[in-house]
């Protein structure tokens, strides 16, 4: 009996034999295959042949489908040259393939939703994100493609909602973009005449960001509008306390605000004592110029001199020679005045990008609070 076994396995082992045999060669055809269209298409890409490259590959994916990152990769290359036509033409036949599993799948719709948000259709760019956003794939890729795309497009309650959920995520602190979403929402909030939400998001922006000194002059503009220039004096402060770099800009409201109750002598002192810590030729200039008004020249005089011998500046040696100048130095004080033309600027501190107002948010690298004012002097020169 087991002879006759013997005998009827053994065509079914040379069979089986045989069978894998053909399916080696047809898998090691099929490799060489894919090997060979890979070489074709980098050929074609290396010398510009963009269109037939992207034919290649497309073809590669119905040879093996571990070809499928490399074009995905190429895809993004595309888009990084600025050839969104064809990033765009790459992966949404990508998309179509029927074999891809659900992590290829997301990958796909990312990198989709990135070629959408470089052409600028946010709208089609968000539907993708969103529908991957609970995946699990790529979570801190997608949290960061979705608050760009809500930044740029004013989603300002969605952009709050995707930031808390990357930093509970512990990616990192977004504090200061948060901060200033609320004040986005104050401003429209102010714009449609509803100054009690419009409180509310200012106190939400600064438990975000204590240091927002965006929210604190809204929050003292709103106090004085609303007659009630004692609060806004505290929230002049506290731009002092937490954003001394913003202290010159909000001097003259400081000012008006103190002088409301009268107290310009009180207002005074301050500034003396914020001019003392600080030694900022803007902050001295401010001091010296509310001195003089006061009816104290001698001592705005005094007080220019001393910051000057600290501190060699075109402006404060104008301002010195103005305050108290003597007969003997009037046609050099006609010709300073004459020449030195200060001119404020505010500079974005990530790129480099400049304005002659403050904006909080950079149109060229999209940095929050990254403006800085900068005073030039131009010297005229004849």
């Amino acid at each position: 009996m087991s002879e006759w076994l013997l005998i009827l396995l053994l065509p079914l082992a040379a069979w089986s034999g045989w069978w894998i045999a053909m399916r080696k060669e047809a898998r090691d055809m099929r490799q060489s295959k894919s090997r060979s269209a890979y070489f074709e298409g980098l050929s074609f890409l290396l010398n510009d042949q963009t269109d037939r490259a992207v034919d290649v590959f497309l073809q590669m994916a119905n040879i093996d489908r571990q070809t499928f990152d490399n074009q995905l990769t190429l895809g993004a290359l595309f888009r990084k040259r600025g050839e969104l036509d064809r990033a765009l033409h790459l992966h949404r036949q990508l998309a179509d393939l029927p074999f891809l599993d659900n992590t290829q799948a997301c990958a796909v719709d990312f990198e989709l939703a990135e070629d959408y948000a470089h052409a600028g259709m946010f709208r089609q760019a968000q539907a993708l994100l969103e529908k991957r956003q609970g995946e699990n794939f790529r979570t801190r890729d997608i949290y960061a493609a979705l608050w760009r795309i809500y930044e740029r497009t004013a989603q300002w309650q969605k952009a709050i909602e995707i930031s808390e959920l990357w930093q509970a995520a512990g990616y990192g602190s977004r504090a200061r973009q948060i901060a200033h979403y609320y004040c986005e929402l104050a401003e429209i909030a102010q714009s449609e005449g509803d100054t009690s939400r419009m409180h509310t998001l200012l106190d939400a922006a600064l438990v975000a960001d204590n240091r927002c000194g965006r929210a604190y002059h809204m929050q003292a503009q709103l106090a004085m509008q609303r007659g009630e220039p004692v609060s806004a004096i505290h929230h002049y402060h506290s731009i002092g306390e937490q954003a001394a770099n913003f202290l010159p800009e909000i001097l003259p409201l400081l000012a008006e605000a103190y002088a409301e109750i009268g107290r310009s002598e009180e207002y005074l002192q301050w500034l003396l004592e914020k001019e003392a810590q600080m030694r900022q030729a803007r902050l001295s200039l401010a001091t010296a110029e509310t001195l003089s008004r006061l009816g104290k020249a001698e001592a705005a005089h005094q007080l220019l001199q001393s910051r000057l011998q600290e501190q060699q500046n075109p402006l404060l040696l104008a301002a010195y020679l103005q305050s108290h100048p003597e007969p003997s130095l009037q046609g050099l004080n006609t010709l300073i005045g004459k020449g030195i033309s200060p001119q404020h600027v505010y500079q974005c501190n990530e790129c480099g990008f400049r304005q002659q107002r403050l904006i909080w948010h950079c149109p060229a690298c999209h940095a929050w609070s990254s403006f800085q004012p900068l005073i030039e002097v131009k010297v005229e020169q004849r």
